[in-house]
């Protein structure tokens, strides 16, 4: 399965603790149930492991609950929801514009307390 054809596709991030950098995972979206998400994906991710999920315009934060075999090498992944984030593409829209006007708003400002 190539989860970056999927329609139902997402993200999972994961911190890695050696570096603290972060390891994505493409994945296909599942669902939610209560406050439990489940995903696909075709890498194994250990039980109590803390992670992110990207999908659509929201970002979950938990930490895997069940990590099973599935067909043609893939994984269902069970998430325990602690935290969800909305808004995700209008926050990032927004501080790419504040980053855009106040740049060139500061320089001009700093610019023009030396000049006088």
């Amino acid at each position: 399965m190539n989860f970056s054809d999927h329609p139902n596709r997402a993200t999972i991030q994961v911190l890695r603790s050696e570096g603290g950098e972060t390891h994505t995972i493409p994945c296909g979206f599942r669902g939610v149930e209560g406050k439990r998400l489940t995903v696909v994906s075709r890498e194994y991710l250990p039980p109590r492991q803390t992670l992110s999920v990207e999908y659509s315009d929201a970002m979950f934060l938990g930490e895997v609950v069940a990590c099973t075999p599935e067909q043609h090498g893939s994984w269902r992944t069970e998430i325990k929801v602690e935290h969800i984030l909305t808004g995700l593409e209008s926050l990032m829209n927004l501080r790419s514009r504040l980053m855009e006007h106040s740049a060139p708003q500061r320089t001009e400002v700093f610019a023009s307390s030396f000049c006088h």
